[in-house]
């Protein structure tokens, strides 16, 4: 994880922490219950280290899809360059033909 993922996990926590105890400060009769205090917030940080490896996990398929764009630029651009060849070579073949054929007319 990068630090910015920690520092926004940890700020999750902290915000987690502060909501559930003002949540709990409402409830006058009741007493302080840490139990489902530390619940809610085991429950909001798996939430958000989920949510954090699902960003990450997006990181990584972007990465390989540039690099798989990449490699079929690459092999575009290759097969462009052979095609290129391939007619420049039956380009050449075809006018040798018409200028040996313009020379027996000729002749």
């Amino acid at each position: 994880m990068e630090t910015r993922d920690i520092i926004a996990f940890v700020l999750i926590e902290v915000a987690t922490l502060v909501m559930a105890y003002a949540w709990f400060q409402r409830f006058v009769y009741n007493p302080f219950n840490w139990v489902i205090m530390l619940c809610l917030l085991i429950v909001v940080g798996i939430l958000s280290l989920m949510i954090l490896s699902i960003n990450n996990r997006f990181k990584e398929l972007e990465a390989r899809m540039e690099a798989r764009d990449k490699s079929i630029r690459v092999s575009i651009m290759t097969v462009e360059a052979d095609l290129e060849n391939n007619i420049n070579r039956l380009n050449d073949n075809v006018e040798r033909a018409v200028s040996e054929i313009s020379k027996k007319r000729f002749v």
